[in-house]
């Protein structure tokens, strides 16, 4: 799937710059995984769970999914009355969802996209479904490449590891892996360097 024609022309190469310069800043190798809650305190970017703000347990067993719903939710960004952004994310999903959906928040706020301060009153977390594309795609491109950049997919495939094994490496889904393995090329360039 090609990104898509709403990114500015240069984006997806300036979030490939973005993922190695924090890993350098958090001295990793350009290879190695992220934490996105390391990253968030590099970045001192609190992160709540949002189980600290619902008191009632049909809302967390909505949260949860428990009650039989399929509770899509994943996180999103707040600016606080004190003007400090702020991530809350539900603490049901899967480790590799977390990481992925506070990537998400985190390429937000690095992009220095504005919080519809109209969502500020509206109770946690349902509701929560402010939309601006652009900033959505933009986030979407450097949070999957934050976790996954194309040095580290080039270096996963060239020791021959398989997309699970990718996804462990990297705490991301396999279906991260995949996404990100062809909106970056990496796939075809290994498959052309492995003819030379």
């Amino acid at each position: 799937m090609a990104p898509k024609k709403i990114l500015k022309r240069g984006f997806p190469a300036q979030a490939e710059q973005l993922a190695i310069e924090y890993r350098d800043k958090l001295k990793l190798h350009a290879c190695a995984p992220i934490c996105a809650f390391k990253l968030a305190e590099h970045l001192r970017i609190p992160i709540y769970s949002a189980t600290e703000f619902l008191t009632l347990q049909h809302e967390r067993d909505h949260l949860s999914g428990t009650n039989g719903s399929d509770c899509g939710w994943s996180a999103l960004t707040m600016t606080t009355g004190a003007g400090n952004r702020i991530i809350i994310h539900n603490p049901f999903h899967s480790a590799p969802r977390q990481q992925s959906n506070i990537m998400h928040e985190l390429a937000h706020i690095i992009c220095g996209h504005e919080v519809d301060e109209a969502i500020r009153d509206i109770p946690l977390p349902f509701g929560m479904r402010h939309f601006d594309e652009v900033q959505e795609e933009e986030a979407k491109c450097l949070g999957a490449t934050l976790q996954l950049p194309k040095p580290g997919l080039l270096w996963s495939l060239k020791r021959s590891m398989s997309q699970s094994d990718i996804a462990t490496h990297f705490n991301a889904s396999v279906e991260m892996v995949a996404y990100r393995l062809n909106i970056s090329g990496a796939a075809k360039q290994s498959y052309y360097m492995r003819r030379r």
